[in-house]
């Protein structure tokens, strides 16, 4: 996937290329950026989806992200970081909940996709919409 960034696209353009590629998987902003294998703070979560991203990085650049489906996501994580500016996180599907994958930034995309795809008939008793927590 070739996903183009410029100042004038919106974080729900991103989200919703990122996200036609790789189904279960998502990119998600924040305010402030996080260590490797480390989830950002819920309180920095960016949910304007029509927020453009230059508000969200005001020195952003124009240029391009080839994400293959090997991409570790830690590196998909780290481009977004040092060519924009913007800090980001990979979630992943599992059941009804969407996980940060910072325990296991070391998968590719691909892999991290095929762990969404099996977990698609995990039936869980509380769903939490935006759950920080790794489960193997």
């Amino acid at each position: 996937m070739d996903l183009h960034i410029s100042p004038d696209k919106t974080i729900g353009a991103v989200q919703s290329e990122f996200s036609d590629s790789f189904p279960g998987l998502k990119i998600v902003f924040f305010s402030k950026p996080h260590r490797a294998f480390k989830g950002s703070a819920a309180k920095f979560l960016v949910q304007e989806k029509d927020m453009s991203l230059k508000q969200l990085s005001p020195n952003i650049k124009t240029g391009q992200i080839l994400l293959e489906p090997s991409t570790p996501v830690f590196q998909v994580e780290r481009i977004f970081e040092d060519e924009f500016a913007l800090h980001a996180q990979v979630f992943r599907k599992s059941g009804k909940s969407w996980l940060v994958t910072s325990v296991t930034d070391d998968l590719t995309l691909e892999q991290q996709q095929a762990k969404a795809a099996s977990s698609e008939n995990i039936q869980q008793e509380f769903v939490d919409p935006m759950d920080y927590r790794e489960q193997a």
